[in-house]
């Protein structure tokens, strides 16, 4: 191949030139459209920064051009500023306008005044003093004027939507519009909607999905639920889900609109945390959510343990020669703990299109309906708590051959009706602990399978494998159930099954123990506590306790407790009768009510001092003898006491007692012969059953005179 010619190298070094000139015009045009065409136009102030994307353009030429520093700007200017670009325009009248990155605006100046027209952006303006600011928005317009003495600093975001927010930063200025003259509030942003002025309020955020939440997902697209409240104003939200508290990497980040999301995307089993952040509506992030916690874990589906995959499961079954040979056959499998329910289907094809039996079970394994020879597929799934399902399991085909044999016979029950009433704490030593269920023997048979069932149909049912012909059924549960017996032969073939028997389990009710009396003294009559104890219930999960004033507890009150004794709440003082029952966990009546027990409330206030009747105080008593004088002494007898006790003295401070008695009256007659002169005495009130004891008396005092010598006084 020969070289380039003379010509060939003529034209492509041309075309090369006519490249970079024309790359360069890509870059700068000012050479086709010469930024000094603007000479008629009127100048109206200058360019005072210019940094990295910021371009100006006259709304009377066609296109953009860079405007650099001290570019003059004109009448009907647009300013253009791009990503992390700023501009700042220096007006002639002093005041200075500062563009933020991506914001457009236009500058014109009629009658004197500045008018703005933000199209889009952020902007901080300094009003000189005096100045006045026109901003046109859309179909608002509106003056900003300075009102104070030096400049003052406002800012200005409108966004997309149209809406124009405006916050006063520094000085005073006056917002017109139609007449209405207000003042802008100080560094408190306010929007501008249809000529008004609306308080912004700042953005706030609630997160609604629960910390700690553990999602459990079938496959790796199942969606996680998120959800928050947003307040005041938002545009957008972000959401944001990490490994690590700190966010520093992100394993998802989804922005929307609305106030919840359903992720969908594809998350290794794990611990994350996610928060939410609020946008306004010029796209700056405004409010951040403390992050929250969860877990995420993928179920597998179950696996079939039997039959194997491709295998022949043969089995000899009882029938007569002209019988069709069907069979019921089992299936077992393993699964995650998680679950708690298992769906198993078994099908005619590979595709389950032709189901013949799909059922539910809580146990691992399940008997298939009787199936004559063939070929099958089964396959199971399992669900968790929360009802979330696994994927189906593997299909398993096995191959069915069943061929007729004799196998053993069906047993028989001993005891078709069993009733059993769990023991109670002093029960005999030889009362049984939990239902024995008998069977006669069978000859031919390795074991017997026993089946449990709440219902006669067998549906679900608790299975018990047993080598002798009789069982203790430990886990019992209160109320009726149904059993029934197979024996399986040493060649793994199920006899027919016995009758249905039943099993009543009934509880003993409560035993409500003796309680305490209550005697109160007290000033106040008000609630008062007594311990309160019962025998304890099997399968209780609480018991109900009424009390009531009548004994037929028409209108009765009621408590609840955990365990098999507490504290009681008598309100006021009376006779209350008292009953306790036991409840399930159903929140239903698992017994009936106990015995019922009584207890009495008493209240008395405490023991005053008796108020002393006769004699007076420092009565003169005159005797016609020497002999015995047969004084009386009286009180008012005073309420809770039961006897009282008398001092009598011929000391002041009863420091010798002439006579002391303990007596059940309010007054004692004196015949013990007493000295004469002044006497003292002084009375109190006991309560014997609570040793209790008023304060004495204030002492009174009585002269004794005899005839013989009326003047002597001892």
């Amino acid at each position: 191949m020969s070289g380039f010619g003379k010509t060939e190298k003529s034209i492509l070094s041309v075309a090369l030139l006519i490249l970079v000139a024309f790359s360069y015009f890509l870059y700068d045009d000012s050479l086709l459209f010469p930024k000094d065409q603007n000479h008629q136009l009127e100048l109206i102030g200058a360019v005072a920064v210019s940094q990295n994307d910021v371009r100006r353009k006259n709304l009377d030429t066609f296109s953009w051009v860079p405007a650099a520093k001290k570019d003059k700007v004109y009448q009907n200017d647009s300013i253009y500023t791009g990503d992390r670009s700023e501009a700042s325009v220096q007006l002639q009248d002093g005041t200075q306008i500062k563009i933020q990155p991506n914001s457009l605006i236009t500058l014109n100046l009629k009658n004197g005044q500045m008018n703005l027209d933000l199209r889009y952006g952020n902007l901080v303006g300094t009003l000189a003093q005096g100045s006045t600011l026109t901003v046109k928005s859309g179909a608002d317009e509106f003056k900003l004027e300075n009102s104070e003495k030096g400049g003052s600093d406002i800012q200005f975001n409108k966004s997309h939507s149209g809406t124009v927010d405006l916050k006063l930063l520094s000085g005073g200025v006056k917002y017109i519009n139609k007449n209405k003259v207000q003042d802008l509030p100080k560094n408190a942003p306010v929007a501008v909607k249809s000529g008004d002025l609306k308080q912004l309020k700042a953005p706030e955020l609630i997160l609604v999905t629960e910390d700690n939440t553990t999602w459990v997902r079938a496959t790796p697209q199942d969606p996680l639920p998120f959800e928050w409240e947003g307040k005041g104003n938002i545009g957008r939200y972000q959401i944001e889900i990490s490994p690590t508290e700190d966010f520093k990497s992100l394993s998802v980040k989804k922005s929307t609109s609305d106030q919840n999301l359903q992720m969908v995307e594809p998350l290794e089993p794990g611990n994350y945390y996610w928060r939410v952040k609020a946008s306004d509506l010029n796209g700056r992030i405004a409010a951040t959510t403390p992050f929250r916690k969860f877990t995420l874990s993928n179920i597998s589906a179950p696996q079939i343990t039997y039959p194997q995959q491709a295998s022949e499961v043969k089995l000899e079954v009882l029938a007569k020669p002209q019988d069709t040979l069907t069979s019921e056959t089992e299936v077992q499998w393993q699964g995650p703990a998680d679950f708690k329910k298992f769906t198993w289907q078994i099908s005619q094809d590979p595709e389950f299109t032709s189901i013949l039996r799909e059922a539910a079970t809580q146990q691992l394994s399940a008997r298939t309906p009787k199936l004559p020879s063939g070929q099958y597929w089964v396959r199971v799934r399992g669900e968790t708590e929360k009802n979330v399902q696994s994927p189906w399991s593997e299909p398993v085909n096995f191959q069915l051959s069943l061929v007729a044999q004799t196998g053993p016979e069906r047993p028989i029950l001993i005891t078709k009706e069993i009733e059993f009433r769990p023991p109670i704490a002093d029960r005999l030593p030889a009362s049984p602990e939990a239902p024995q269920l008998a069977w006669k023997p069978v000859l031919k048979t390795k074991n017997y399978h026993v089946q449990i069932s709440k219902d006669k149909s067998f549906e679900t049912f608790e299975r018990i494998d047993a080598t002798a012909s009789q069982i203790e059924w430990s886990k019992f549960k209160p109320g009726k159930h149904f059993y029934r017996v197979f024996a399986r032969g040493h060649n793994g073939i199920l006899s027919a099954p016995s009758e249905v028997g039943s099993i009543d389990v009934t509880l003993n009710d409560p035993v409500l123990n003796p309680l305490p009396k209550l005697n109160v003294i007290d000033t106040q009559a008000g609630p008062r506590e007594t311990n309160i104890s019962w025998s304890e219930i099997p399968f209780a999960k609480s018991y109900l306790v009424q009390f009531d004033k009548s004994k037929d507890f028409s209108a009765p009150r009621q408590l609840q407790y955990n365990t098999a004794s507490g504290k009681l709440l008598l309100p006021e003082p009376g006779q209350y009768h008292v009953r306790v029952q036991a409840i399930d966990e159903t929140n239903e009546p698992l017994t009936g009510f106990s015995n019922i027990q009584e207890v009495l409330y008493k209240h008395r206030a405490p023991l005053s001092a008796p108020p002393l009747l006769e004699p007076f105080n420092q009565a003169s008593i005159f005797l016609q003898t020497q002999m015995e004088p047969f004084i009386w002494l009286e009180w008012k007898k005073v309420e809770g006491a039961t006897v009282y006790q008398l001092e009598v003295s011929d000391k002041p401070d009863f420091s010798r007692t002439l006579i002391k008695k303990s007596i059940s009256s309010n007054r004692y007659l004196i015949k013990e012969r007493v000295p004469l002169g002044k006497i003292y005495w002084r009375v109190r009130a006991e309560a014997k059953e609570t040793a209790e004891s008023s304060e004495w008396t204030e002492k009174r005092e009585f002269t004794i005179y005899h005839q013989k010598n009326e003047t002597f006084i001892k």
